[in-house]
């Protein structure tokens, strides 16, 4: 009992820090920067899903932190974090840990960033603290993800933390279609 109370508190007083981030889980407050976020313009372009509006935003932050209760370091539900500038104190973007759609066998990696923090470095470091997460904390053996070769930041943030294209997606299954033509990358520990 003890060690599952430990555990589910590792996921909701979770704070990873870094030079000038600190990564946490949503809290409600998070509502309306993680929908501005979301909301800018073309924010959605290489994301194979719809914008949700600031209601279904609010919806997913409390379900992200209902997951933080059952998330244990055996099985990840979902792990969604704010990325905070430490010099601001603002919420600037969000990345996280959880099942790939295509094999939820695996966990994959995910970020974005406020359009007006891109540029700086801080999506790599946000994305590498939580690469070092999974791996000493978590002790997951591999992380994965997709990303369309057109989005060429990412495509260089995925490089600078390790991880390496396997193979381009071609054939997805009929219910992940949205998945054609996407990059897949692993890092392993």
């Amino acid at each position: 009992m003890e060690s599952e109370i430990e555990n589910h508190t590792t996921f909701k007083n979770l704070l990873i820090e870094t030079e000038r981030l600190i990564i946490r889980p949503y809290q409600l407050e998070d509502t309306k920067d993680l929908f501005n976020t979301i909301s800018e313009p073309n924010f959605y372009d290489y994301i194979p899903e719809t914008p949700p509006t600031i209601k279904e935003v609010e919806e997913i932050i409390q379900w992200s932190m209902d997951c933080n209760n059952k998330n244990t370091l055996e099985k990840i539900y979902k792990l969604n974090l704010g990325i905070i500038l430490k010099e601001s104190n603002c919420f600037i973007g969000f990345c996280g840990l959880g099942p790939y759609d295509l094999d939820s066998t695996k966990i994959e990696i995910y970020y974005g960033l406020n359009i007006d923090f891109r540029g700086r470095g801080l999506t790599t470091e946000a994305a590498k603290a939580l690469v070092n997460f999974g791996f000493f904390t978590l002790r997951l053996d591999e992380i994965v993800t997709t990303v369309f070769p057109q989005n060429v930041p990412s495509v260089r943030i995925l490089e600078k933390i390790g991880m390496t294209k396997q193979y381009s997606i071609i054939s997805p299954p009929k219910e992940h279609i949205d998945f054609k033509g996407m990059d897949y990358y692993t890092i392993t520990r």
